[in-house]
C-alpha cells in the first residue's frame, strides 16, 4: 500500500523521524528497566536461577516495545492514521503485558528499590491490608476480563476516542488504562512469579478465548463500517493517499487480524504448557510409586 502522494512528501516524511520525548513515558521506561537491571545485578543464590537469560531478554524486549509504542515515530504517525493508532494499542495491550510478565518482574523490581525506600514506602503499601484487598479482587478472573473489556470497548467509542487525540493529558490516561487492564487480563494467564494466577490451567484456555470476542467484534464493525466513526482523523488521512473510510478499515483489519493470531498461539502456547506439567506430575508419581514399592 502506497502512503506517500506525490506533492505531499515534505508534510508526510518529517513524521518517519520524529521521535516523541514524552517524560511521562521517558520516566517510567527508565525508571522500571534501572530498577529492575538493578535488581537482576545484587540477586544471588535462588532469587537469580528464578531468572535465567531468557527472562531478562523478555523484560528488555517488553521495554523496547514501550519504547517504539510511546517515543518512537508510530506515537506521531498514530495521530495521523487510525491504522498506526491500531498498533500502538496492540502493542500495549496484547505485546507488552505478557512479555513483562513472563519476565517475572517482581522479586527483582523490589529488589532495586533502594533498601530504606522499600522499608519505609514499598513495605507499607504492600502490606495494607486494602492494598492487598484491591489487588486480589482486581485479578479475580470475571473481575479482570470485565473491566479490560470495558476500558476496550469504552476508549474505541467515538466521543472517548476523539477526546483522547484532541487532549494530551486524557490521551496518557488512555494508554495507562490500556496497559494497566490489560496486565489485569494476562495476570490469569502468565503466573506473575512469585505469585500465581487464579485459574487452572485448563481453565485459561477459554479464558482466552472469550478475551478474542471483543477483538473481534469491535475489528468486525470497523472492517464493515459504512461511515468513519472518528472525525479526528477525518481531515489527515488524505495526505497518506486513503480515505477516512480505508484507514478505520484497515485499522479494524489490525485489530481483527494480528490480534486474533496473538490469541490464538497464547492458548496453543497455554495447552502446550498444561500438557508438559501434566507429563512432568506423572513422572513423578509413577517414580513415588516406584520408591514406595
Amino acid at each position: 500500500m502506497i502512503f506517500l502522494h506525490v506533492g505531499t512528501e515534505h508534510t508526510v516524511a518529517p513524521l518517519w523521524a520524529h521521535w516523541t520525548a514524552d517524560p511521562s513515558a521517558l520516566i517510567g521506561i527508565t525508571l522500571a528497566t534501572l530498577l529492575y537491571t538493578r535488581g537482576l545485578l545484587v540477586s544471588s543464590g535462588s532469587r537469580r536461577r528464578l531468572h535465567p537469560w531468557w527472562r531478562p531478554a523478555l523484560f528488555y524486549t517488553g521495554m523496547a516495545l514501550v519504547a517504539l509504542a510511546l517515543l518512537s515515530p508510530l506515537d506521531a504517525l498514530s495521530d495521523e492514521l487510525f491504522a498506526f493508532h491500531m498498533v500502538q494499542h496492540l502493542l500495549l495491550i496484547l505485546a507488552v503485558p505478557p512479555l513483562i510478565l513472563l519476565s517475572a518482574p517482581m522479586i527483582p523490581t523490589l529488589r532495586g528499590v533502594p533498601r530504606r525506600l522499600r522499608k519505609l514506602i514499598v513495605a507499607p503499601i504492600a502490606q495494607d491490608p486494602v492494598v492487598r484487598w484491591l489487588l486480589r479482587t482486581a485479578t479475580l478472573p470475571l473481575v479482570a476480563w470485565l473491566v479490560y473489556a470495558a476500558s476496550f470497548f469504552g476508549w474505541h467509542t467515538p466521543g472517548l476516542y476523539d477526546a483522547a487525540l484532541r487532549n494530551e493529558a486524557i490521551h496518557i490516561f488512555e494508554h495507562l488504562m490500556f496497559s494497566a487492564t490489560a496486565f489485569l487480563f494476562w495476570w490469569n494467564i502468565i503466573d506473575p512469579i512469585p505469585m500465581k494466577g487464579n485459574l487452572p490451567y485448563l481453565g485459561r484456555v477459554p479464558y482466552v478465548f472469550i478475551t478474542s470476542v471483543p477483538n473481534f467484534v469491535l475489528g468486525a464493525f470497523l472492517v464493515f463500517a459504512t461511515s468513519p466513526w472518528y472525525e479526528f482523523y477525518e481531515s489527515q488521512t488524505s495526505r497518506f493517499s486513503l480515505s477516512p473510510i480505508n484507514d478505520q478499515q484497515l485499522g479494524g483489519l489490525i485489530m481483527w487480524v494480528p490480534g486474533a493470531f496473538v490469541l490464538l498461539f497464547t492458548m496453543l502456547g497455554v495447552l502446550a504448557v498444561m500438557v508438559v506439567k501434566e507429563e512432568r506430575h506423572q513422572r513423578e508419581l509413577e517414580v513415588s510409586t516406584t520408591a514406595q514399592s
